[in-house]
């Protein structure tokens, strides 16, 4: 009896029983199909906090929170609502314009591993609209129209969140230069104001940026040929700050938002693609007409399975962008250019040309990695219903499409870096080379050598 007693109060200062009565509890009321192999998973006791601890994770809990408020207090500039109507400052229901099914590309994207969780998604849904409700960055005459999530690009100490816009009357930015330009000077691709399926500019989109979904949009200048060029030269790491400096070997004619712009045209030129049959090219070829390029007609595309997704080598997925020429420009501008008398190996740029229209992802060529430009797997094989295929660029890790049936998304997410193909490794140093001219390369008379090329005296004999 005295033992039973002693095991009683050891249980309760040790709260065993409390514990014991919580688990019997949980197991008659969830009443888990519980294998012999498990019990020691159930009986797992529950990790202790310290208040330091406790603290710690509810300040941060406070600090999420605020992030996922809305702004609901009124400006102090902001004149009442009237009777019945609802203040400017909340975010409506129903906003002007074409949003997409974003949390519908976010849900295919998750299918494939790619994703930031359910909070994460609903927080850039309401930024998207926000964007296209207040019409940030617009300027005058400018209405956002469309809106998309491009992706996003890791930074050293802030990431950036990027939309892809359709504006309205869109204008320049920054302006063009008054007056003629030098012959010399190779002009930005045109802008445009309206959604195309083909890109053949690598302006006809607008991009905006922020660091946290629900932060104020910040519109990105137009990409100039300048800076693809430099783009293309370097390699470095983002730091989350538009106004920092791109300190590289070569130099970058701009700060890191210029430099954030030219991946984004580089990225998306490379790595946007389509299902085939969605698109058609439809071009005049004979009668020199302009490239035109569309969907197919309603009725014509049937969508593709998992399984023809991921046949690449059967032209699965076609590019949907024209690449970027060395010039700076999706499409090559004529500025007049005469062979140099002197230099007669150089060659005409007026030869640059563009990969075909809709070519197959199999034709890349991606001469330093020693694989294909292109990988594909089907994820969800088991559950045909909700499989889906995915198509992940290995010249740009990070950049992926995503496909199921009609719907397909591009999407990218990555430290917005072109792969080298190798881990960086230094130079082998090359074997010193004996000069006889020098005496410390002398032999001495007595050195006939125990090994050829070292001027070693043999051991004395004893």
């Amino acid at each position: 009896m005295a033992t039973s007693e002693k095991m009683q109060a050891m249980m309760k200062e040790t709260g065993l029983d409390k514990f014991l009565q919580e688990t019997v509890l949980g197991l008659i009321e969830k009443q888990p199909v519980v294998s012999p192999d498990s019990l020691e998973a159930i009986a797992v006791p529950v990790p202790v906090t310290t208040p330091e601890e406790d603290a710690a994770r509810i300040a941060s809990l406070k600090q999420r929170i605020q992030l996922m408020k809305k702004d609901v207090p009124p400006p102090a500039d902001a004149p009442p609502p009237e009777e019945g109507a609802e203040p400017e400052y909340i975010l409506p229901v129903d906003v002007e314009g074409d949003i997409g099914d974003v949390l519908g590309d976010f849900k295919l994207l998750e299918r494939a591993g790619v994703g930031f969780g359910k909070p994460a998604n609903i927080r850039m849904y309401l930024a998207l609209k926000m964007l296209m409700h207040k019409n940030m960055g617009a300027l005058e005459g400018e209405k956002i129209v469309r809106v998309r999530s491009w992706g996003k690009v890791l930074g050293l100490e802030k990431d950036y969140m990027i939309a892809e816009v359709v504006m309205e009357g869109r204008q320049a930015m920054p302006p063009l230069p008054e007056g003629e330009q030098p012959p010399s000077i190779v002009p930005r691709d045109p802008v445009s104001d309206s959604f195309a399926d083909f890109l053949t500019s690598a302006n006809h989109f607008v991009y905006y940026v922020c660091n946290v979904p629900g932060e104020e949009w910040t519109r990105l200048p137009d990409v100039q040929p300048d800076h693809i060029k430099a783009a293309g030269l370097i390699k470095r790491a983002f730091s989350g700050n538009l106004s920092a400096n791109v300190g590289s070997k070569a130099p970058f004619p701009g700060k890191e938002s210029e430099y954030l712009r030219a991946q984004i045209a580089r990225i998306t030129h490379d790595t946007r693609i389509a299902p085939r049959g969605h698109l058609i090219d439809v071009t005049d070829y004979e009668g020199g007409g302009d490239l035109a390029v569309g969907q197919s007609e309603e009725g014509t595309f049937h969508g593709l399975t998992p399984q023809e997704m991921c046949d690449l080598r059967n032209k699965a997925w076609v590019h949907s962008a024209h690449d970027l020429l060395p010039q700076g420009r999706a499409s090559y501008h004529n500025y007049g250019w005469v062979q140099p008398d002197d230099k007669p190996e150089v060659k005409d740029p007026r030869l640059e040309k563009n990969r075909p229209v809709l070519q197959s992802v199999h034709l890349d060529p991606a001469p330093y990695l020693g694989a294909p430009a292109w990988s594909a797997h089907v994820c969800g094989g088991l559950a045909p219903e909700y499989a889906c295929a995915v198509v992940r660029s290995n010249l740009w890790p990070g950049a992926c499409t995503v496909g199921q049936g009609y719907t397909f998304v591009n999407y990218y997410v990555g430290n917005g870096c072109q792969t080298t193909g190798t881990m960086f490794a230094p130079a082998m140093a090359w074997a010193v080379s004996p000069d006889v001219d020098h005496p410390e390369y002398a032999r001495g008379p007595k050195a006939n050598g125990i090994c050829g090329d070292l001027n070693l005296e043999p051991p004395p004999s004893r």
